[in-house]
């Protein structure tokens, strides 16, 4: 895979500038890489390759998705992004996002709600 084209970057940074969140799905190709230990995965976190070859979307921080499209992105992240899909999450999708002062809220609600980590930070794999 080559990662996004110019167009799609494009649109993501306008996504992204109006505040859209995305989300990364690794592709067949990455998880059978993963699976087989190549050597362009073996630097790959022992726990970021459990949660990728589960092929559920992984959320990503739009920082890192605009890094990826304007080539500033870690090389090993890159490369990971450019093993999937990034997708923007549509709006019918996005769940709460737990924040520290609602964490600490003994009143607050916490149905439907989920907590988001950023799986794919730069320096991830070191």
């Amino acid at each position: 895979m080559t990662g996004l084209t110019s167009e799609e970057k494009e649109l993501a940074l306008t996504c992204a500038s109006n505040g859209a969140d995305f989300m990364f799905i690794p592709s067949p190709h990455l998880c059978n890489l993963l699976i087989v230990g190549s050597p362009s995965t073996i630097d790959v976190n022992k726990t970021l390759v459990a949660i990728l070859l589960t092929r559920k979307p992984i959320r990503l921080d739009t920082s890192t998705v605009v890094k990826y499209c304007i080539g500033t992105l870690d090389h090993r992240n890159a490369w990971l992004l450019d093993n999937g899909d990034i997708e923007v999450v549509s709006p019918k999708h996005k769940k709460v996002e737990i924040t520290k002062a609602m964490a600490e809220d003994d009143d607050w609600n916490w149905n439907g709600a989920d907590i988001f980590h950023n799986d794919l930070k730069d320096n991830e794999h070191d």
